[in-house]
């Protein structure tokens, strides 16, 4: 029986024990209140070993190499144990971890290489390199309203140099970060977004690049070409869903935090009208599997977990993403902050 099958079988006794913060976390282990510092660093420690040991993934034909390990799993699995923590966001060894990873993230996307790789950034940010272009999509120096879970300015930096463009999926402050958008426009670079987007900061909302949503053909910018399909997060939430193809014909679809069934009626036949080599959708995306159904993608990396300014029940963890994608007819990797896949 598969865990899927597993959770729609559970009797409702188990789903009220006292250890849960929520039904949703039912097949994940309960998070604590705190935990020792002791513990916190030598986990981080383990992890880190673990992650180093498949620096970069590749992508060849139809097939992962290195395949994925267990021990790649496991990491992930631990990193939701620690950031599961009920104070993990306050706390100075998380946030130290955090931006030891993102100064080293940012490192390497700032060495420019002739291949397709896509970087894993936090929450649901992602840096895409191709041969001829660069860009940036929901990128966010770290968790809202958390002056501690910031990367370093200088990383910022480094990302706004990197990248020719930044795409913003839509308004809430996990995606959409002033600070990072004020970077990339004071460098004359296009920050693409839904027009209420920073709505609150004028200035600031009048520089974006907004493009027409649901067009039947692709928008140009720069050297990409663009289609903005018309999704949306709950009934109210404008969100766009970017298709970007870059030239050579790679293209990535990104989900923002899609969450509307009315959308499957553009969804479900997605693949008859475009290719998707690259697939990121929010891991807690409702139907993940009949998404990439219509996606119908070469490789999927889902995004979106462990927001860590939210609280823990709604801190969508690793753990789950193996569960909810199980299945997949796509090949499926959930990666960690920092890692990256390059693609053939």
């Amino acid at each position: 029986m598969t865990r899927r099958m597993l959770l729609q079988a559970l009797p409702l006794p188990v789903l009220a024990q006292s250890y849960l913060s929520s039904p949703r976390r039912a097949l994940t282990a309960p998070e604590l209140k705190d935990a020792p510092d002791e513990w916190i660093e030598r986990s981080f420690a383990w992890v880190d070993d673990m992650l180093a040991r498949t620096p970069s993934w590749q992508l060849e034909a139809t097939r992962l190499t290195p395949p994925e390990t267990a021990l790649h799993r496991a990491a992930l699995i631990r990193l939701d144990d620690i950031l599961h923590i009920d104070s993990a966001p306050a706390k100075p060894l998380v946030q130290q971890w955090y931006r030891r990873r993102m100064e080293q993230t940012s490192l390497n996307c700032a060495r420019r290489t002739s291949r397709r790789r896509i970087v894993k950034l936090y929450d649901h940010g992602w840096f895409i390199e191709t041969p001829s272009a660069r860009f940036a999509i929901d990128l966010v120096g770290g968790a809202p309203r958390n002056a501690g879970f910031q990367m370093s300015p200088e990383a910022r930096l480094r990302f706004a140099d990197a990248a020719d463009a930044l795409f913003i999926s839509h308004w809430h402050s996990d995606h959409a970060d002033p600070e990072v958008a004020r970077l990339f426009l004071a460098r004359n670079k296009p920050v693409v977004a839904p027009a209420d987007v920073f709505r609150d900061i004028p200035e600031l909302q009048k520089q974006l690049t907004v493009l027409p949503r649901g067009s039947a053909s692709a928008q140009s910018l720069l050297n990409l070409r663009v289609h903005v399909h018309p999704g949306h997060q709950g009934r109210d939430v404008i969100n766009n869903c970017y298709r970007i193809e870059s030239p050579g014909g790679f293209s990535v679809l990104h989900t923002g935090v899609q969450s509307n069934d009315d959308d499957f009626n553009w969804i479900d036949t997605l693949h008859s009208r475009h290719s998707v080599d690259l697939f990121l959708p929010n891991c807690w995306t409702p139907q993940p599997l009949r998404f990439v159904s219509g996606v119908k993608p070469r490789l999927t990396l889902p995004g979106h977990e462990n927001e860590m300014a939210h609280t823990v029940p709604h801190r969508e963890d690793w753990t789950q993403t193996f569960t909810r994608f199980e299945g997949c007819s796509s090949l499926v990797l959930p990666l960690c902050w920092g890692e990256e896949v390059t693609i053939a």
